[in-house]
């Protein structure tokens, strides 16, 4: 799938955005009947989608601001390291390090979303939303990136004025 195809499906997410707060009530639901009517099963369902409330609360303010910088970001032009650590007892584990024209480097965790990226350095296009200081989506050659959790900003070494 194109980069294209993939920011027209990324958008398309976001008539999903009430899901975190669905999940947020579901999970009160569930408990409030399962105390009213004393069947512990529906705890245990409160419990389940408790945590599934809580990772979406996580992930879901980094899907929306890679939907808005697909509308109104600011672009600049940037390099992408991709780093894919492969474990056959567990899911592959991919880890972009980006660095953009003001030299500002950050690494996060990232989920491919229908493309396959292979390690290796590419050019990418950084997209920043108002009032987050990461890069909030990527746009490479074969396919966008945007963080799964919130980035690590990578400290460059200080010049050395003994020169």
């Amino acid at each position: 799938m194109s980069p294209d195809e993939q920011i027209k499906r990324l958008q398309k997410l976001a008539r999903f955005s009430w899901i975190p707060s669905g999940l947020v009530v579901l999970t009160l639901a569930f408990l409030v009947f399962g105390y009213q009517s004393g069947y512990e099963a529906l705890f245990v369902l409160g419990a389940f989608v408790g945590f599934a409330a809580v990772a979406s609360r996580k992930v879901a303010p980094h899907w929306r601001n890679a939907i808005q910088a697909t509308r109104a970001g600011t672009r600049l032009k940037g390099v992408v390291t991709i780093l894919i650590t492969r474990d056959p007892t567990s899911f592959d584990d991919y880890v972009a390090t980006v660095e953009d024209e003001s030299k500002n480097t950050w690494r996060f965790q990232f989920s491919p979303h229908y493309w396959e990226p292979t390690e290796g350095t590419y050019s990418a296009e950084t997209y920043y939303v108002q009032g987050v200081e990461w890069p909030v989506l990527l746009l490479t050659e074969g396919g966008i990136v945007f963080p799964a959790f919130i980035p690590q900003k990578i400290a460059k070494p200080a010049e050395s004025s003994l020169r």
